[in-house]
């Protein structure tokens, strides 16, 4: 019931940081590098799932989330400069996705070798 629940509160902030950093960038290169960095989110945040539960590999799903977690800060970085609503919005994401990278690293350790 948490997962659900948790996804659907993230996603909207991320969707109204997305937003709001759009809208407030300094320049139209500078927007279309917001839309640029939250597209490779979005393509990493599902490439998680797929490799996780798809392909049954948390290895390498745990190497994905953190690529996935670095996209985050990347973000948060690259829109604080103009827009710190924007950054902060997407700090809940950034501690939601340590939760699952955290139980991600758990269940490596707990059920290696894969492959």
């Amino acid at each position: 019931v948490v997962f659900p629940m948790g996804w659907t509160v993230i996603y909207a902030l991320i969707t109204v940081a997305g937003i709001t950093a759009w809208r407030t960038a300094p320049t139209s290169a500078a927007a279309e590098w917001v839309v640029g960095l939250f597209a490779l989110n979005g393509f990493l945040n599902i490439s998680w799932s797929l490799i996780f539960f798809r392909l049954q590999r948390p290895d390498w799903a745990f190497i994905e989330v953190t690529v996935l977690w670095l996209s985050i800060l990347a973000i948060i970085i690259y829109c604080g400069r103009f827009s710190k609503t924007a950054a902060l919005l997407l700090v809940p994401y950034l501690g939601w996705v340590t939760f699952a990278g955290a139980l991600n690293w758990v269940v490596v350790q707990l059920n290696a070798p894969f492959g």
